[in-house]
């Protein structure tokens, strides 16, 4: 298989004020050297931010809402409903396990999308007008919520081998248990490094703890969901 080097670039994962540079060359070509590049719809930084990832997606997001906007101003509520749900929420969710942010500015970056989006779907864009009330009843959880249920759910499917994802060795199972505290509960992983603490293992297992034993041990994913959205 041939590569295009023009089409190729060089990242690095570091944390360093002056990292080591190494050039890098294919095909006779020098690699040029980019801080963020997507790969697989996700935008990987070489600090493991997840900002410029974040930023893009709230653009693009907001981009395409225009555009309903435009378009299916004059459609009935339901079919607004469900252009904002296939063609708007699945930007904002797509692979959001991996990049689910924890800082308020960019939960509340995305919420603002969905807030656009729901006075949209009412068209109604009086100030006074209660976007939350609105939200709720047409039935829609927030943004943040989804995120921590979509990542649990993950955290479900992988224990119970329902899914390509194996847990890592260092996660160990905690060796005392009570009446309390289910048996597939997990040592806690800490990290002075934000961008360790809130990805998605360390994240989800303080989620994961918190979770009932009832609910942990349903039988089937179905459920699973189906008890963690009530």
């Amino acid at each position: 298989m041939d590569f295009n080097s023009k089409k190729c670039y060089t990242l690095r994962i570091h944390r360093k004020k002056h990292p080591i540079i190494h050039n890098y060359h294919l095909g006779g070509d020098a690699l040029s050297t980019v801080p963020s590049q997507a790969y697989l719809g996700v935008e990987i930084h070489e600090k493991l931010s997840w900002k410029s990832h974040i930023n893009a997606t709230a653009a693009k997001a907001g981009r395409t809402l225009g555009f309903l906007r435009r378009n299916l101003g004059k459609c009935a509520q339901s079919v607004k409903h469900q252009a904002y749900i296939s063609l708007v929420r699945s930007q904002l969710e797509y692979a959001s396990t991996i990049w689910d942010p924890y800082r308020q500015n960019q939960i509340d970056q995305l919420e603002q999308i969905q807030r656009r989006a729901i006075r949209f779907i009412y068209g109604n864009y009086q100030r006074e007008a209660s976007v939350t009330t609105m939200r709720l009843d047409l039935g829609i959880p927030t943004l943040e919520e989804r995120r921590r249920q979509a990542r649990l759910t993950t955290f479900y499917k992988a224990i119970n081998n329902q899914i390509a994802i194996s847990i890592p060795d260092y996660i160990k199972p905690r060796q005392r248990s009570t009446r309390q505290q289910h048996q597939q509960r997990f040592m806690r992983l800490g990290s002075s490094s934000d961008n360790y603490r809130q990805s998605f293992f360390p994240r989800t297992l303080r989620d994961w703890d918190a979770l009932p034993t009832n609910i942990i041990e349903l039988p089937t994913v179905e459920q699973f969901k189906g008890a963690i959205n009530a």
